[in-house]
């Protein structure tokens, strides 16, 4: 199996925003899995002896899950960052798309009682998101004015579930999986 990538940013605002506060921070996660999957709801009228009616209203509920690891312990003994003591973190920069900043901004590598506690104690509210960010979301903007897509996503998000596994062996890390319910993806990310 290959190992897990650091593909996804987790955080309690914008990315621009993120370390603006203790309040406002990012989490880079080490995903193997991410799936986003669209519920819709269109009704089936049966008419006896005749084929059914379609109603589609255009009702739909968007969700996505990922999957990775999460080590036990921070990977990083000498941060010293308060509330991201002994945390390793990456710095990532993207100047286009939903929340740019021309600015570097640092992203921190949880290990599991602070992922486990980000779980319990963070909620989406509208003046304050949640967002899940993976793959490049930036966008570039072609000659005619067009948006060309780049296949990566944010999405603002609210927890519904996440569950930690240690396995036999691998006392060290846990795998984990979470799902969230999401918005439509950000119309600034095509």
């Amino acid at each position: 199996m290959a190992e897990p990538e650091i593909a996804v940013l987790l955080r309690t605002c914008p990315h621009k925003n993120v370390g603006d506060s203790v309040d406002e921070f990012g989490y880079a996660l080490k995903c193997d899995n991410v799936s986003i999957s669209y519920t819709k709801t269109p009704i089936q009228i049966p008419i006896p002896r005749q084929s059914p009616q379609l109603i589609d209203i255009g009702v739909y509920r968007p969700s996505v899950s990922l999957s990775g690891v999460v080590d036990t312990i921070g990977g990083n003994t000498s941060n010293t960052t308060a509330g991201f003591q002994g945390m390793s973190s990456i710095s990532f920069t993207r100047t286009t798309g939903s929340g740019e900043s021309p600015s570097a901004k640092t992203y921190y590598i949880p290990y599991k009682n602070k992922l486990e506690d980000f779980v319990t104690g963070k909620i989406y509210s509208e003046g304050n998101p949640l967002e899940l960010e993976w793959g490049d979301a930036s966008y570039a903007l072609g000659t005619t004015g067009g948006v060309f897509s780049t296949g990566g996503a944010v999405y603002q998000v609210a927890v519904q579930q996440c569950r930690f596994q240690v396995d036999a062996t691998k006392e060290d890390r846990y795998a984990f999986s979470m799902q969230f319910v999401v918005t439509s993806r950000r119309a600034d990310s095509t």
